[in-house]
């Protein structure tokens, strides 16, 4: 059934008129406001971003869109027309923006919501659709990224909100990218008759939701090419602050695997303090001509399975269970921290929380203002009543799975029994969360990646080029040094014979080498994040 309900809805979405604009043939490139500034920014600093990101050679390599993000909306006067918060945005519009990005060469990207209320509580798009478009038109605006907070989840639903901005934008009359961003694989195979790009998976935020979207990625190729792209969310490492939002290795190992996914090039970091390393890394030539390589095809895993990322915080890391450690940092939990009903790890200081308000349990940050997909943040809220953790967003409780992950599912009714899967015990001295395990010995919630269902730290990915040459990346996102190998068996998923003569170009150390189609290794890659990506070209074969 789940099937056949998924085939009705792609033949409605896809019945509809396409978005068919002929822009993004290849993946769009540049710059994004959010892990930079969130909602510290004015004008005059986002000039100066401008600047920087002129001044540093990106738009000559291709980056050109200057894309600001959520927090610059104020209201809607009494017209409808949204305007920007008078306080940072001077003229109460984004027009000098985007005409200051123009000036310097590049085009200006915007930011709205197919919900009442962006993420950040700011006027949201319903019901304003061709109006908003219209305005935005008028202001110079070249790309829009459209987001999925405070709206009705229902697929649909969705498609229909994102269908009714298409229609705005191809109003205008204006040539604007579109960028869904409803942070669900389900979007991919409707998503080219919607827009130009759609979120596949949860905001990146660290290095742990990179690997989460990297994993959602893997099984969506057949829906990304040319004027339409699968979008794993943006390219981390500065902020504003200086704070790192992953290490150097792993913000060259992510824009890595984005080129070989053919992913967006969107750098949401700070363009205007950044490392001599993450330059050299978005300023390689032959790692962004994979990215926008005509073909454009997606890359695939051709050896290694979703990834464990041995580290990390964030992203899609499950609510799990592991052996108690008496007192490890990971096992010890905080009641009513930071605000009542929120639950919070003292290892890595993220909460509970109910993923995409559905029922899968995940840790995330301890998020305590702005919007979410539950009301009142309800999806981040559970109570202790007895030996039950109960989410506020829907009375269940949660359970244990067989794999030890935790998700929600029905409380027992009044006066039954607490079934086994949901019984717990919360130690106030300890701090820790017990389970009575199956085998009759107690386990802890904990934070510990270690623990969690997860399985690989190797990958190989593949992607055939235009040129007839063939890019791979080999990655290591384990808590050790490894060889990485790509066997017979997976240089033949990758297009190659073991009788072929190979010419190999090393992307990263900029040399060249002679093999065989029979193996190629990746030889010493260093932990948690550590990675090579080559052009394969054949010679010859017998």
């Amino acid at each position: 059934m789940a099937r056949v309900a998924l085939l009705a809805l792609v033949t409605l979405a896809s019945s509809a008129v396409a978005l068919d604009n002929g822009l993004a043939r290849t993946p769009p490139m540049g710059y994004n406001s959010w892990y930079d500034w969130t909602c510290n920014m004015v004008e005059s600093q986002l000039k100066e971003t401008v600047d920087a990101f002129v001044d540093q050679g990106f738009v000559d390599l291709g980056y050109t869109y200057f894309n600001l993000d959520d927090c610059w909306a104020k209201g809607r006067y009494d017209n409808g027309s949204v305007f920007a918060d008078p306080k940072y945005f001077p003229s109460a519009t984004l027009k000098p923006l985007a005409d200051y990005a123009h000036s310097k060469g590049m085009k200006f990207g915007t930011y709205t919501d197919r919900g009442t209320h962006t993420c950040a509580g700011r006027p949201g798009a319903l019901g304003h659709e061709a109006q908003d478009a219209a305005t935005y038109a008028s202001w110079g605006v070249d790309y829009l990224k459209e987001d999925s907070c405070n709206a009705d989840q229902n697929h649909t639903v969705a498609f229909e909100n994102y269908g009714a901005m298409r229609d705005g934008l191809n109003k205008t009359g204006r040539p604007i990218v579109f960028s869904l961003c409803g942070w669900n694989s389900w979007y991919a195979p409707v998503g080219n008759s919607l827009g130009n790009l759609w979120r596949i998976g949860p905001d990146d935020t660290n290095w742990h939701g990179v690997l989460t979207n990297i994993n959602i990625n893997a099984n969506l190729q057949m829906w990304a090419g040319p004027g339409g792209w699968n979008d794993p969310c943006l390219l981390l490492a500065e902020t504003y602050q200086n704070s790192l939002r992953q290490t150097n290795l792993q913000t060259r190992a992510q824009f890595s695997m984005w080129a070989i996914m053919a992913s967006p090039l969107l750098i949401s970091a700070n363009v205007r303090n950044m490392s001599a390393m993450n330059l050299e890394t978005y300023k390689n030539k032959d790692v962004i001509a994979v990215n926008q390589d005509k073909l454009g095809k997606q890359g695939v895993r051709v050896a290694g399975g979703d990834l464990n990322p041995n580290g990390g915080s964030g992203g899609k890391m499950p609510v799990h269970l592991g052996p108690c450690t008496n007192g490890d940092a990971h096992d010890v939990w905080m009641m009513n921290s930071p605000e009542a009903g929120y639950i919070k790890n003292k290892g890595n200081g993220l909460c509970f929380n109910v993923d995409d308000c559905q029922s899968d349990l995940i840790y995330f940050d301890c998020v305590t203002t702005g919007s979410a997909c539950a009301k009142n943040l309800s999806n981040m809220k559970f109570t202790m009543k007895g030996n039950t953790i109960v989410s506020e967003m829907n009375n269940q409780c949660a359970t244990v799975h067989p794999d030890m992950s935790v998700f929600l599912s029905p409380c027992p009714s009044a006066g039954a029994p607490t079934p086994a899967d949901q019984t717990f015990a919360y130690d106030s001295s300890s701090g820790e969360i017990t389970f009575k395990s199956p085998s009759g010995g107690q386990l802890c919630v904990t934070t510990n990646p270690a623990n969690a269902n997860s399985s690989q730290t190797t990958n190989v990915w593949a992607r055939e080029l235009s040129s007839g040459s063939t890019a791979m990346v080999f990655l290591n996102v384990g808590a050790t040094v490894t060889d990485v190998v790509c066997d017979s068996t997976c240089m033949a998923s990758a297009g190659f014979k073991p009788s072929d003569n190979l010419s190999i170009k090393d992307l990263w150390a900029q040399t060249t080498s002679t093999g065989t189609g029979a193996k190629l290794v990746a030889s010493m890659l260093p932990a948690e994040g550590g990675v090579m990506m080559f052009v394969v070209t054949k010679t010859s074969n017998f």
